[in-house]
């Protein structure tokens, strides 16, 4: 599937404005945008030179995570409903289920485990070094057993520890490196041939600087199972493909994440919940945001519309909601026909 070029022209002042607004905060700022709309690829710029750029995409690495605990549900090595101590070596205790943990209702606050996150918050802050740079499956383990006499509360809480213990469970059952296995289906399931975990920090530039002061990327190794929440790099074109296949394909593995789970809703009365995917009531919109360090990402769907829009962003953490913002707002003017698609890069309509 060829990718369009388009240019910036395509798109009403104000919009352009607030992408501008976004690389203007400091030099070394990027912004990569592509456009999904009835089967064909737009990317903002010269596709080849934006597909160059490898970007974190942070917590949308938790929807590929779902597909692949969906694939394996399909051929019988997990059990969405299952407790996590069927897969685990755990002390006998009360444990939540794969469906749980997908769903983000499995009642752990956003900072379980706090004898992980909190320490690494207060010596190094978010920006500068990957919280749970350290964790292994045993980590995982040990954290879940701490917290075994306590039966979960069916309740919304995003967590990236749930798609931790996901990768724990995931390696069990397939008798294989977390990392090998995501990457595996990742790359050859899922055909995003660009994405991977990458450890090499030069493999990854460009890189937001705070002043002079460079920020650092976070390093995963390849054991670490929050690779499984937050761990891949990507670029434009992969992630437009993704978005792509959330569209037109009818697999099992993709279309079982889309269902919204019923059991329990975020406080935001408008929002809901699916299998690693999240959507807003009397919508047909999925949707993600990512963010490590200094990347930010967000990708919104319409399989009805069939339409979607890719953010990739690079930039000082306090622009963090920004590249959300600017995925909503293009996803309006595309739904609303406001974006001249007719209006490729070097040409005029």
């Amino acid at each position: 599937m060829d990718v369009i070029s388009l240019d910036e022209a395509a798109l009403r002042p104000k919009v352009a404005q607030k992408m501008d607004a976004y690389r203007a905060l400091s030099p070394n700022n990027r912004l990569t945008i592509g456009l999904y709309c009835r089967g064909r690829l737009y990317v903002f710029g010269d596709p080849e030179e934006e597909n160059r750029r490898l970007y974190d995409i942070g917590s949308v690495s938790k929807t590929a995570t779902a597909h692949l605990v969906l694939k394996l549900c399909g051929e019988g090595l997990l059990d969405l409903h299952s407790p996590v101590d069927r897969y685990l070596p755990l002390k006998k205790g009360k444990y939540p289920t794969l469906y749980q943990l997908l769903t983000h209702t499995a009642g752990y606050h956003h900072l379980t485990p706090i004898e992980v996150t909190v320490p690494s918050l207060v010596l190094h802050g978010y920006a500068r070094k990957n919280l749970y740079e350290a964790c292994t499956v045993q980590t995982i383990i040990r954290c879940l057993e701490r917290r075994r006499l306590i039966s979960p509360k069916v309740r919304y809480g995003y967590s990236d520890f749930a798609f931790a213990i996901l990768a724990a469970v995931v390696e069990t059952a397939t008798n294989t490196p977390f990392s090998i296995i995501f990457e595996e289906f990742v790359q050859k399931d899922l055909g995003l041939v660009n994405t991977v975990v990458q450890a090499d920090s030069q493999c990854r530039q460009p890189l937001a600087a705070d002043g002079r002061r460079v920020l650092p990327f976070w390093v995963w190794k390849k054991e670490n199972p929050y690779i499984a929440g937050g761990g891949m790099t990507s670029n434009i074109e992969d992630m437009l493909h993704y978005v792509a296949l959330q569209i037109e394909s009818e697999v099992p593995d993709i279309t079982a994440a889309h269902a919204v789970c019923r059991q329990s809703a975020p406080k935001n009365g408008n929002h809901l919940v699916c299998l690693g995917w999240h959507t807003y009531k009397r919508s047909n919109q999925l949707w993600h945001v990512g963010g490590v360090g200094t990347f930010r990402s967000s990708v919104i769907v319409n399989k009805k519309r069939q339409l979607g829009v890719v953010v990739l962003g690079n930039a000082k953490g306090k622009t963090s909601a920004n590249v959300h913002y600017i995925a909503k707002m293009l996803y309006s003017e595309l739904k609303n026909k406001r974006i001249r698609l007719t209006m490729e890069k070097g040409l005029d309509e």
